[in-house]
This record gives structure tokens, C-alpha cells and sequence, in this order.
């Protein structure tokens, strides 16, 4: 099991402990996303060794490998369920995690990095969400790009991490 496929099950397991048995793909998304983007902003590199890229999509960052993730997981680990509320139009795509390893191989800084995403993330609405991914670097320098070539979205361009500047506290513990 790679480190995307492990990431996404302890983020099942964390947001199932924080009272939320499935998270919409939406959110795990977001998640993903954000976790990689403050991977960049304190630590200066990707969380997940840059094996996995975001492309730009009509509701923000999205990751074909998630996908495949996903696909990878389905059955033995995750259940993919669809989900239609009466206050809204779509169905909500919904993973659960279905049977948790025996053993998640991620080391304990890891493990704290993805729970500080939790923990920060888990309890806000969709919009709320949305507006944080957006407010990140590498959102914001695709939003100018799209308003530069005056088009909506810019669907499937790459998102750039290394736009992402590095924590001022991270910096100022680096020089000492």
C-alpha cells in the first residue's frame, strides 16, 4: 500500500474518531490538498515525496491520483457510496472506511501532521472549506492566471506547491 493509500485511511480513521463516519470526496480532496500545501509551508517540501499532483478543476484542486487511490482501496478497506439530501441538487459521493489495517505504516510526525489537518479542517461547512483551499498559494496564483488569460477555470492545469512560502516560525528556527 503506498503512502497516498495509507494517508487517505488514517484520515478516514481520524475524521470516524472526530464523529464523522464518511467524508465527501469533496473533503477528502480538500484535505489532501491542504495537507500538502502546508507540508510545503512548514516543512519546505511535499508530504507525499511530490508522487502525487493537483490539477485545477471547476471546484478547486483535484488528484487523479486519489483516484486511483480510491479505486485501490475500494471494497477491502473503503466503501464509496452515493448520497442524495433534499436541500441539494447533486448526490454526495461518500467514503467510509470499511475495515482499517491491520497496521498503517506512516511515522508519527506524519501521523501529527495529518491530524493537525483534521483537527483544524474536519467540522467546517463545504464553503468554508473551499475558501481556505482557495486563499492557499497555489490557488491564488492560479485564479491570476485565469483572470490574466481572462477564462473561468484553467481545467486540468497543474497547481504549483513551490509557490508556497515557507512559515516565517520555520524559518527563524532554520537561522538559529
Amino acid at each position: 500500500m503506498n503512502k497516498l493509500e495509507q494517508t487517505i485511511l488514517y484520515l478516514l480513521a481520524r475524521a470516524k474518531e472526530k464523529g464523522k463516519d464518511n467524508l465527501s470526496k469533496f473533503e477528502l480532496f480538500k484535505f489532501l490538498y491542504l495537507l500538502e500545501a502546508e507540508s510545503y509551508k512548514y516543512t519546505g517540501k511535499s508530504f507525499f515525496n511530490s508522487s502525487i499532483s493537483f490539477v485545477r478543476d471547476k471546484n478547486g484542486p483535484i488528484s487523479i491520483d486519489i483516484y486511483h487511490a480510491l479505486n485501490s482501496l475500494k471494497d477491502k478497506y473503503i466503501n464509496l457510496t452515493e448520497v442524495k439530501k433534499a436541500d441539494y441538487e447533486f448526490s454526495r459521493h461518500c467514503i467510509s472506511l470499511k475495515n482499517k489495517p491491520n497496521k498503517i505504516n506512516l511515522d508519527e510526525s506524519e501521523k501529527l501532521f495529518i491530524n493537525s489537518i483534521v483537527e483544524s479542517y474536519i467540522h467546517l461547512p463545504m464553503k468554508e472549506l473551499k475558501k481556505i483551499v482557495y486563499a492557499t498559494e497555489p490557488m491564488e496564483k492560479m485564479l491570476e492566471a485565469e483572470k490574466k488569460k481572462k477564462v473561468k477555470v484553467l481545467k486540468g492545469e497543474k497547481l504549483d506547491f513551490n509557490c508556497v512560502t515557507l512559515d516565517e516560525d520555520v524559518i527563524d528556527m532554520v537561522a538559529a
